[in-house]
């Protein structure tokens, strides 16, 4: 199999000498955009914190601090990062746009798609971009899974996974007080939405959902714990997906089924393999350094803030659908039957 250097390389950004780019909202995933800006991009940042308890910490890192989104344009930003907690998106993006910039969302893009149509008006007149921070589609051996495809022949049935303990993502802090504990913002949908953004993405956008979504009370939180989802693609191939909150062994993988063979992702052990009939296994590995998924995401927005290739960003359209899948997903395991998938143009 072909080696991961050739797969899903990025050219460094096209910056303008007086650019910068600010990242509002300075938590452990702005924390995080912010360090990989400065020591990986090369890119001059700055910090927009929300608590002002971060402002001295942050400058002790030796970040600049700016207090407002205001601020940071007035000292040179024209790229923003929006990290704040989900229920501030849409906020934040309708206001770094009005302000001229070009923005890259955290992911999920919103809790819900009641606003977005709003939003999508606004960003069809602004003058800058607008993508979300799905960083697995710069992920080398999901890249590769995705170059491979085609040869397993006609797809038929997709099982996607991805399991974890939520009590071990931050250690260092009370789950139960995280925006996943939270009801209106949280839970396994929206926070494991990485799932749902590249099955459509490699697959094609459902247009109806089938789901149920259990909160068995294990946890203490008020947002679900887990989620199955079930749908048929465009071309009839059956697509299940697993989410969850309750496994102790970190688990993400994707395995596609078709008419030559199959194909399958491991996306902690990074590797895929490929089975083909009357073919020995072709397995590979494509070792990535955590943070280098982000490092060419973020690479990739500021180059196309300056007009170049956005190359596999996940564009504002294509986070909006995979919130409306969320949407349905609710309404599904609500009514306990399949749910259409709303154009979140008319939510």
């Amino acid at each position: 199999m072909q080696s991961p250097k050739h797969i899903g390389a990025a050219a460094p950004p096209q910056i303008a000498p007086s650019g910068v780019v600010s990242v509002l909202g300075t938590g452990s995933i702005g924390t995080r955009h912010l360090r990989v800006f400065r020591d990986l991009v090369g890119a001059e940042v700055s910090a927009i914190p929300v608590r002002a308890i971060r402002r001295s910490e942050l400058q002790a890192s030796g970040f600049e601090v700016c207090s407002n989104l205001e601020e940071a344009i007035a000292g040179g930003a024209r790229a923003v990062v929006v990290a704040t907690d989900t229920s501030r998106h849409v906020t934040d993006l309708r206001l770094a746009l009005e302000l001229g910039c070009s923005v890259l969302v955290e992911k999920p893009l919103s809790a819900s798609t009641s606003v977005l149509s709003e939003v999508a008006r606004l960003t069809a007149q602004a003058r800058g971009c607008v993508y979300v921070a799905c960083d697995l589609r710069f992920d080398l051996s999901l890249l590769q899974f995705r170059q491979r495809l085609h040869e397993i022949g006609a797809i038929h049935a997709v099982r996607i996974e991805c399991q974890s303990y939520l009590p071990e993502w931050r250690p260092d802090r009370d789950y139960r007080q995280s925006y996943s504990a939270r009801a209106a913002e949280g839970g396994v949908l929206l926070d494991l939405i990485h799932e749902i953004d590249y099955a459509a993405w490699l697959f094609g956008a459902p247009s109806r959902v089938f789901a149920q979504l259990q909160n068995c009370g294990r946890l203490g939180i008020q947002s679900e714990e887990a989620a199955d989802l079930y749908w048929e693609t465009p071309d009839a191939a059956a697509i299940s997906i697993r989410l969850d909150y309750l496994s102790r062994t970190t688990h993400r993988t994707m395995h596609a089924y078709g008419a030559s063979g199959e194909i399958e992702w491991d996306g902690v052990a990074q590797t895929v393999t490929l089975r083909i009939k009357d073919q020995p296994p072709q397995m590979a590995h494509f070792p990535q350094e955590r943070d280098a998924t982000m490092r060419d995401q973020n690479t990739a927005f500021l180059r196309a803030a300056c007009g170049g290739d956005p190359g596999t960003l996940t564009t504002f359209e294509e986070g909006a659908v995979a919130v409306s899948i969320c949407d349905a997903a609710r309404l599904s395991s609500a009514s306990g039957k399949l749910e259409a998938v709303m154009d979140w143009r008319n939510a």
